[in-house]
C-alpha cells in the first residue's frame, strides 16, 4: 500500500471514530449489556427515556348536578378539569339532567339499551342500585382500590349488594330545618325544640305574613323523609319503618298512623304556606334564600347556601340549622337523626374504559380530594373522615350542622322510600301526596303503604 493511500485511510478512520463517539454521546439509550465501570462520583441512574404517549380516552360522565357554577356541580367540574389537565389523554364528557326523578328515568332508558355512560351519579339504596346490579349493569369495585381514602366504615355498606361493592359514596346526608336567625330575632321567637314550640312559631310567623317553612311539596321524596322522621319521633325508633319494609312489622303500627296525623296537623296549621304541593325544589330554596320564608326543610347538602352570593348577605350571614323537633307525647328525641350515606358514583360494567373510569374516581376520592373540597368550600358533609380539613374558619351553619351530626345518638340509615321497588315506590309517593292533600285519612294512608310494602317485599324476594 502506498504511503498516500495509508494516510488517507488513517485520516478516514479518525473521522469515522470521531463521528461514532459523537453519536454515542448524543444517544439517550443505555445498553443493558454495558460493562464499563462508572467513573467515581458519577451518577449510576439510567438515563431517562421519553415515555410512550398514552392513547386518548373519552369518558362519558352523567350527573344530576346541572348547575356547574356552585355547590356539588362546581366541585365535580373542578375535579374533572384538574384531572384532565394532569392527564391530557383523558377527556371527560359531561351530561347533566335534573331534578332526580328525571335523571333516574334517563338512567333506566340508558340501561334498557345497554348504553349506560361510563360513570354515573348513583344512590346506594335498594330501589336504585339493586335493579342495575341484577341486570349486570354496574362494575364491581374492590374495596382495596379505596384504601387510604378514609371512608367512614358504614358508608360503603349502602353501595354493597351481597357483600360486593358497586359504587362509591360521596356524602353523609341528613335532614334538618334551616332557619333565618334575623327573621327569628326580629319577630321575638326562638328556634323550636318541640312540636308545641313549632306550632307557636308557625302561628306568630303567619300573623306577620311570613311563610314559616319553605317546603318542596311537588316532589314527594322530601315528604317521605319527613314522614320517616315523624314515625321515629312518635315511636322512638327507626326500626318501626325498617320492620314495616322487611315485613317483620307493619305500617299499620299506631305510631305510623300518629305520624300521618301529625303531617296533616302541620299542613292545616299553615306550616308550609298556601299551595305548597305545587312548590318545587328550586322555588322552595329561593323562598328561603331570598328571605321570604323563615325556615327550609332540607338536607345538609344545602349548607352551601351560606356561601352562595346569589342570595342576599343578610340571609347568608344569618343562616342556622336545627334538628327536627320532638312530638308531644312521642318517644323520639332531637338526637335521633334522619341520616344516611347519600349519592355517589358507579361505573358501567359495559364501559370500554373501566380502568380509566376507576382511576379517575380513585383520584377524585383521594384523601385530600372530594372530602377536602366540599368541606372547605362549605358545600356538604363528605362520606370520608374530614377532621384533618377543619380550618377553624367554618361558618355558623357548618358549625350548627357539625353539632347536630356529632351529637346524634341514632341514625335512620336508608329511608324507607328507597327500599320500595319502582312500582311500589310510586304507590308510596302517591299515597303521601294524597295524605298531604287530605284525600286520604291517616288510617287509609297506613293501609295503602303497608300493602305497597308487602308487594315490594315479595317482588324483591323473587
Amino acid at each position: 500500500m502506498s504511503k498516500t493511500k495509508f494516510n488517507k485511510m488513517a485520516t478516514g478512520l479518525v473521522v469515522l471514530s470521531t463521528v461514532m463517539v459523537l453519536a454515542a454521546c448524543g444517544s439517550t439509550t443505555v445498553s443493558p449489556a454495558a460493562t464499563t465501570a462508572p467513573t467515581t462520583g458519577a451518577s449510576t441512574a439510567p438515563v431517562a427515556t421519553d415515555a410512550p404517549k398514552a392513547d386518548p380516552v373519552t369518558l362519558s360522565f352523567f350527573t344530576n348536578n346541572s348547575d356547574r357554577t356552585t355547590g356539588q356541580g362546581k366541585m365535580e367540574q373542578d375535579l374533572i378539569d384538574a384531572y384532565t389537565k394532569e392527564h391530557p389523554n383523558i377527556t371527560i364528557k359531561v351530561e347533566t339532567l335534573s331534578p332526580d326523578p328525571q335523571f333516574q328515568d334517563k338512567i333506566k332508558v340508558y340501561n334498557s339499551t345497554n348504553a349506560l355512560p361510563d360513570i354515573i351519579n348513583a344512590w346506594g339504596n335498594t330501589n336504585f342500585l339493586t335493579p342495575l346490579v341484577k341486570n349486570n349493569a354496574l362494575a364491581e369495585i374492590s374495596k382495596d382500590d379505596l384504601a387510604g381514602a378514609n371512608f367512614i366504615p358504614a358508608a360503603l355498606d349502602g353501595f354493597s349488594v351481597d357483600g360486593k361493592l358497586y359504587g362509591i359514596p360521596k356524602n353523609s346526608d341528613f335532614f334538618v330545618l334551616y332557619y333565618n336567625k334575623k327573621i327569628f330575632t326580629d319577630n321575638g321567637i326562638q328556634p323550636p325544640k318541640t312540636e308545641a314550640d313549632l306550632m307557636d312559631v308557625v302561628a306568630k310567623l303567619k300573623a306577620k305574613k311570613i311563610v314559616p317553612i319553605a317546603m318542596d311539596g311537588k316532589d314527594a321524596w322530601p315528604s317521605g323523609i319527613w314522614f320517616d322522621t315523624l314515625v321515629e319521633r312518635a315511636s322512638g325508633t327507626w326500626d318501626t319503618s325498617h320492620k314495616a319494609m322487611d315485613r317483620t312489622g307493619s305500617y299499620k303500627d299506631p305510631s305510623v298512623i300518629s305520624a300521618a296525623a301529625e303531617m296533616q296537623k302541620w299542613i292545616k296549621a299553615g306550616a308550609f304556606g298556601d299551595g305548597f304541593l305545587n312548590t318545587d325544589y328550586d322555588t322552595a330554596k329561593n323562598m328561603f334564600g331570598q328571605g321570604k320564608a323563615a325556615m327550609f326543610m332540607m338536607g345538609e347538602w344545602e349548607m352551601g347556601m351560606a356561601a352562595d352570593t346569589n342570595f342576599p348577605a343578610d340571609v347568608r350571614n344569618n343562616m342556622g340549622a336545627i334538628p327536627f323537633p320532638t312530638l308531644d307525647g312521642g318517644k323520639g328525641t332531637t338526637a335521633d337523626l334522619p341520616a344516611w350515606f347519600g349519592g355517589g358514583y358507579a361505573i358501567s360494567d359495559k364501559s370500554k374504559h373501566k380502568k380509566e373510569a376507576l382511576d379517575f374516581l380513585k383520584w377524585a376520592f383521594r384523601a385530600d380530594g372530594w372530602a377536602k373540597g366540599v368541606w372547605q368550600n362549605g358545600i356538604t358533609f363528605p362520606a370520608q373522615k374530614y377532621d384533618q380539613f377543619l380550618t377553624g374558619k367554618e361558618n355558623a351553619v357548618q358549625k350548627d350542622l357539625t353539632t347536630i351530626f356529632n351529637g346524634a345518638k341514632t341514625y335512620s340509615t336508608t329511608n324507607s322510600q328507597d327500599k320500595f321497588t319502582s312500582d311500589t315506590q310510586k304507590t308510596f309517593y302517591d299515597s303521601v301526596q294524597k295524605l298531604e292533600g287530605s284525600k286520604l285519612t291517616p288510617d287509609a294512608f297506613a293501609a295503602a303503604i303497608d300493602d305497597a310494602a308487602d308487594k315490594s317485599a315479595k317482588a324483591t324476594a323473587k
